[in-house]
């Protein structure tokens, strides 16, 4: 974040919760083969955050969702779309 006069204000999200379905060693976001369910609410509740604190560029990321049927894609497009609408 480096906001203001002539800066370029920035943020990265994570999405999909906090809890990744693989366990990488070079990483230390918490694992679990069943982390909770998405929150279908997320994408919109993300969209919004983003509108409001008036961001130049936000990067969005996310754990991996071995545990969803299609690893969180949909989950993933919803929340890019709503941001760039």
């Amino acid at each position: 974040w480096n906001g203001g006069p002539e800066k370029t204000a920035t943020a990265t999200i994570m999405i999909m919760g906090d809890t990744c379905t693989r366990g990488c060693r070079f990483c230390s976001v918490k694992t679990s083969r069943a982390p909770a369910a998405l929150d279908p609410d997320e994408p919109r509740r993300t969209a919004e955050a983003v509108a409001q604190w008036g961001l130049d560029y936000v990067v969005i990321t996310s754990v991996d969702r071995d545990d969803v049927s299609d690893q969180g894609a949909a989950h993933v497009a919803e929340t890019v779309r709503r941001t760039k609408a």
